[in-house]
């Protein structure tokens, strides 16, 4: 019983982290754009974001090998609409920037881009993750 509030514990730690890395890192991308455009508040701000979703990515393939991933957030991330609504979301977003970017040349739909494509593509990764850890979760429940 205790392992398993320490895993909650942990996991709920986890998330705050990770949205708090989140957040300070869209802060510093909107600062980028205040400050004329400032490429080391862009940079910094899409490294940070990496880093962030590499963590979460390798954390979610970790825990769906034995199928400890949180039964509601997998059972959301593995359903077919949600991978192809994040599919979808990075197409329109890629087109969007790419044409503000050509007719506006700023530098701030690049790092938005990049950012964004940070985000969804980690979004889309969990929605496989989550698929196996419920195939995990699935042939344990047969045995």
């Amino acid at each position: 019983m205790q392992k398993t509030y320490a895993y909650k514990l942990a996991f709920k730690c986890f998330k705050a982290l990770y949205w708090s890395v989140f957040t300070l890192s869209l802060i510093m991308l909107i600062i980028a754009v205040a400050v004329e455009d400032s490429v080391i508040f862009g940079i910094s701000a899409i490294v940070m974001e990496l880093v962030a979703n590499i963590i979460y990515i390798i954390f979610g393939a970790k825990a769906s090998k034995i199928g400890a991933m949180n039964p509601k957030f997998a059972k959301n991330m593995a359903k077919p609409g949600t991978i192809i609504g994040y599919f979808m979301l990075a197409i329109i977003y890629i087109i969007m920037y790419v044409r503000n970017f050509i007719n506006d040349g700023d530098i701030f739909y690049i790092f938005a881009g990049l950012y964004l494509l940070i985000v969804i593509g980690t979004f889309i990764i969990l929605g496989f993750v989550a698929k196996k850890n419920n195939k995990v979760i699935e042939e344990t429940e047969e045995e």
